[in-house]
């Protein structure tokens, strides 16, 4: 074998060969990167998405679990019900306050007719689907429904049957009349559009 043939590379052959090789690598993983990029930022995306997803979903699963136990319960004879809450470990373990206001709820839920429980009922299932704002609406305009005078709810629980056998334009048209505007104060007309617009196949709140 010739001699100059067992001679290492020199210098300039290693850094020849190096940026060969660094072409040959720049070749083929250049074009990867971006794929590569792309696919972990779609997977950020969707990871975060899922959790804004988790987050909205959930107040709603929380507050449909507690629905589920009392929807449940009230749905069972008295005597069943308080049996129920006699061997049940939640129950025993809460407060006697909630306790007592648990019972209330399901004395009060029993002496309503198939009629109110159905209102009630539908109540609830809108009121799951809202969002935390609107919740918030609800609450406001149920603390302000509580300080009005019985003359006043009885006003407000008219208009309310009254634009239930209202198309939404008609409804609309009787909102922006003078006459309503006229007839309830500001805190009524809140609540009369508010509960409206929200429960438009509901009555009024009984208390």
């Amino acid at each position: 074998m010739p001699k100059s043939a067992m001679q290492p590379p020199t210098r300039a052959q290693r850094a020849g060969a190096a940026a060969v090789l660094a072409v040959l690598l720049g070749g083929i993983l250049l074009p990867a990167l971006p794929a590569f990029s792309q696919t972990r930022a779609e997977r950020r995306m969707e990871i975060r998405q899922a959790r804004r997803m988790r987050a909205r979903q959930a107040p709603r699963m929380q507050a449909a679990q507690r629905k589920g136990f009392f929807a449940r319960l009230r749905d069972l004879p008295p005597k069943e019900q308080e049996r129920v809450l006699k061997n049940d470990r939640r129950f025993q373990g809460l407060p006697p306050e909630r306790q007592q206001k648990i019972r209330e709820n399901l004395q009060h839920w029993n002496q309503l007719s198939p009629e109110q429980k159905d209102q009630l009922r539908k109540r609830e299932e809108i009121y799951s689907q809202l969002t935390p704002e609107q919740r918030q609406n609800v609450r406001e305009m149920s603390g302000e429904w509580r300080d009005l005078r019985p003359a006043e709810r009885t006003q407000v629980r008219m208009a309310l049957r009254r634009m239930r056998t209202m198309t939404p334009e008609e409804r609309q048209k009787f909102l922006d009349s003078p006459q309503f505007q006229e007839r309830f104060s500001p805190e009524e007309q809140k609540i009369v559009r508010g509960l409206g617009q929200l429960f438009p196949d509901a009555d009024a709140p009984e208390q």
